[in-house]
């Protein structure tokens, strides 16, 4: 199996549209960014949010409204609506796999097996160097990919209102073990090879790396004996939503209850991988690890309440995929033993989330907290967010928006982010952009009203 396939393995759990992942302690599933408009607000939408984002955060924002929709027009439709976050270590990983340095390693032992010279000797000590640099930034950073593509048509009525949307979510996480031995191993050869580069005798080095050195007296390919592996999981949850909501006057509260029944499917990902599956290219990799895909085609459902107090400050309580689901995967027989692997879960449990916020024409500021901490699909690290956005209106066609976004857990960075919101006649454009120490996302969407 060649080191491409085996850093694939170690990051690859599915790719759908964009991209593929690899993991150390990944992301369980948040509540999650659907849109530019929360991202650049730091995920804050369940009490600000707008008509437009209420499928995707708390269904009872579309009650908040005055005027019937042939009076307001407020109607509007977002296609396409598209948020990708993902860790700069997913990406240099992307970039080694591209850059096939197990391939290059193997062809430089195999040029230095045929003529060992100065410069063979050389091209396998760079050659293993970078192969030990790119699993030691597997080893050390988080790796993760939480993205989402979709579009949604929202229609605010007098106090009431209703949305529909489609949308793909593609999250990944897990576990990635790269091993002491395989450091070491490669370090050996990255020594021994640099010693025979510098003019030393290759005699003399063989003697003190034994452990190189076959019986026919040539250098060992170390890419079938490296031992790291890990545990994958992922999940591709499309969604079909109809969110629905109706606002109730209580006393001098203005309350309203929404709920958002969907059709899902979901794609569920989870091997573990290791460096022996005998796998000759890193397309059978990723084909090795979408043998493990099993489809479940589910019901679930979103609920939301707010409440505006004062005309302009408002509270929220939101559950999102109420009922929890748990999803096996697919896993082929043990290659050497041939035994039956058991059946792997991935688990989609329920988020429930509070929000306050001050809502106004011009300028508004909310606050989400997650009441409790997100399951893991599988062995990854749990996550609990606190986030907190503002926007302002410069004019009636120009937004701009700002956010944070902390983990309550303290097990990854704090996110700043950023973006704008501009309308022109009827066309509507928002952009975001977030970073946060080795993390990054980014978001566009592109709507009209009517």
């Amino acid at each position: 199996m060649s080191s491409t396939t085996r850093i694939n393995l170690l990051r690859h759990p599915l790719t759908m549209a964009c991209l593929t992942l690899m993991s150390m302690p990944g992301m369980a599933i948040s509540y999650g960014v659907y849109d530019s408009r929360a991202l650049a607000m730091g995920g804050s939408a369940t009490a600000i949010g707008s008509h437009a984002q209420a499928a995707f955060y708390n269904p009872a924002l579309l009650a908040f409204h005055d005027k019937e929709e042939e009076v307001g027009r407020d109607g509007r439709v977002y296609l396409p609506s598209i948020v990708v976050q993902v860790s700069d270590a997913t990406e240099a990983a992307v970039n080694a796999i591209d850059d096939e340095l197990d391939t290059r390693l193997s062809s430089a032992i195999n040029t230095f097996n045929a003529a060992p010279t100065i410069e063979s000797a050389g091209q396998v000590a760079g050659s293993a160097q970078d192969l030990s640099d790119a699993l030691d930034d597997i080893a050390n950073q988080e790796l993760s990919i939480d993205s989402f593509i979709g579009f949604t048509v929202s229609e605010p009525s007098n106090r009431e209102g209703g949305a529909f949307y489609f949308g793909t979510r593609l999250i990944g996480g897990g576990l990635a073990n790269v091993t002491e031995a395989d450091s070491a191993l490669l370090d050996d050869y990255i020594d021994s090879m640099s010693q025979v580069a510098a003019g030393a005798d290759l005699t003399t080095v063989a003697t003190q790396y034994p452990q190189l050195i076959n019986a026919n007296g040539q250098l060992i390919d170390p890419t079938s004996t490296l031992t790291s592996n890990a545990d994958i999981s992922a999940l591709a949850i499309s969604e079909w939503g109809m969110a629905m909501a109706k606002q109730f006057e209580w006393r001098d509260y203005a309350i309203a209850v929404g709920i958002t029944p969907k059709l899902m499917r979901v794609d569920a990902f989870r091997d573990t991988a290791d460096f022996n599956d005998s796998l000759d290219s890193a397309e059978e990799g990723v084909d090795e690890l979408s043998d493990t895909q099993a489809t479940h085609i589910t019901l679930n459902a979103d609920f939301g309440i707010a409440a505006t107090i004062k005309e302009h400050y408002r509270v929220s309580l939101t559950l999102k995929d109420a009922f929890e689901k748990s999803f096996t995967t697919t896993q082929e027989p043990d290659p050497v033993t041939g035994e039956e692997a058991p059946e792997l879960k991935v688990t989609l449990s329920s988020r429930a989330r509070f929000g306050v916020g001050y809502v106004h024409e011009k300028f508004s500021v909310g606050l989400d907290y997650d009441l409790g901490e997100a399951k893991p699909m599988a062995n990854e690290a749990g996550t609990q967010e606190l986030s907190l956005g503002a926007e302002y209106r410069v004019f009636d066609t120009l937004a701009l928006r700002a956010g944070y976004r902390n983990d309550q857990t303290g097990l990854r960075d704090n996110l700043i982010s950023g973006g704008i919101g501009y309308q022109w006649k009827r066309f509507v454009v928002d952009v975001a952009y977030a970073s946060g120490g080795d993390y990054r996302g980014g978001g566009l969407q592109l709507g009209w009203t009517f």
